[in-house]
Formats: structure tokens, sequence, C-alpha cells
């Protein structure tokens, strides 16, 4: 399965000696991060990766966010909004006791309005609920331009955003060299059907900002 925590081992795997093993946070599912360690982790950061289930405001206090100074923090990618069973028992344990403003700042929009504010220069978030499969493909997308061939943020999700069927197949292709292993092997549709999914990624922010 094309879990957030499969996905990142190979990209670490794949970037570690140009850009990865510099990377720091945490990984998986048996330790869930504390909000102290998402702030340490958020106010230290020059870029920040989340890559997991349900949003990611739904995982630390809204409030302590919008206290924050992330001045320091560049760029942020936020590959959120799948979910598992698993994932919304934990999120509706955590909502019990949230009012609707709270949940609503949970929001994509709200999300990128608080980050922005917090002082975060680049944001390019999901908009609504994805699949797991095409998350994965955005993250190889994504990180192949940003990582690989250096583009800024705004290029890179343009890049996406451009993508059809027959780009994604090309994409299975071409993208890894050849001690790489193909990555996925993605449904075949039709080019309108995967306006959702190429689509759903908008840039909030500068969109010259690139990695390195």
């Amino acid at each position: 399965m094309l879990t957030p925590v499969f996905v990142t081992r190979e990209i670490l795997e794949r970037f570690r000696d140009t850009f990865t093993a510099l990377w720091v946070g945490h990984l998986g599912n048996k330790h869930l991060p504390s909000q102290a360690e998402w702030e340490q982790l958020l106010g230290s950061c020059g870029g920040f990766f989340f890559y997991g289930m349900e949003s990611f405001l739904s995982h630390i206090l809204v409030e302590r966010l919008a206290a924050m100074n992330l001045q320091e923090c560049q760029m942020m990618v936020l590959l959120d909004l799948t979910r598992s069973y698993e994932s919304m028992r934990r999120q509706a344990e955590r909502s019990e006791n949230k009012s609707v403003a709270q949940l609503c700042l949970e929001d994509p929009i709200e999300t990128a309005v608080l980050l922005s504010l917090a002082g975060v220069r680049s944001i390019l978030a999901n908009q609504w609920p994805t699949l797991l499969r095409d998350n994965a493909l955005r993250a190889s997308v994504l990180w192949e331009n940003l990582l690989a061939l250096g583009k800024p943020i705004g290029r890179a999700a343009r890049v996406l955003q451009k993508m059809g069927a027959g780009d994604v197949s090309s994409h299975d292709e071409s993208a890894w060299t050849s001690r790489d292993k193909p990555p996925y092997l993605w449904p075949q549709l039709g080019d309108s059907a995967w306006l959702p999914v190429t689509l759903n990624s908008v840039l909030y922010g500068l969109p010259h900002l690139a990695v390195g």
C-alpha cells in the first residue's frame, strides 16, 4: 500500500546523498509527535514537509500555532487529507472538545492563512480529500522537480497541475534513474478524470522559492 511512511522512505533513500540526509522529523505511526515536538520542528526549520492522514492542523493546537513565529520557515508542503479507519477514529476523538470555529480553522484555506500570518512564505497544500495513491503521485512529482531538477516551488506545482494521463504514464517510465525501481503503476484514466488529482494542490504565497 502506498502509505505516507512507505513513500517517504523511498524519497529519503533516493535523495539521501544530495538532500535528505540533513532532514529531521518523525516517520511512522508508532509515535505521534507531541505538541512540544511539533512546535520544536516548526520553530527551527527552513522548510517543512507534512505527509500524513487527515488535515495538518488536526494534529496540533491551532491557538498555539497562531502565536508562533515561523519567519524562518521559507516553504511548507502539506500532503494531507487522506483517511483510514484508524485516522478517522483518532480524528473523532480529537474533535470531541473542539468548537465549530476551531474545526473550521483546520480547513485548507484557513490553514494557509494562519501559516502565512505566522510567517511562512510559501505553502503548497491539498484543498480537498484525496486518496493515498494520489498523494503518492504528488510526492513523487513534486520532489523530483524540487530536488532532482531544482525547480522553484511555483514551477513544480505547475508541473503537477498540468499533468494528464499521458504525462503520468511517461512519469512512471522516465522519472527514476536506472538504479531505481519504477515507483507505482497508476490506473488508466482519461485526462478529465485526472483533474481532481492534479488540481488539488494549490500554492499560497511566493512562487520563486527553491530547496537548497
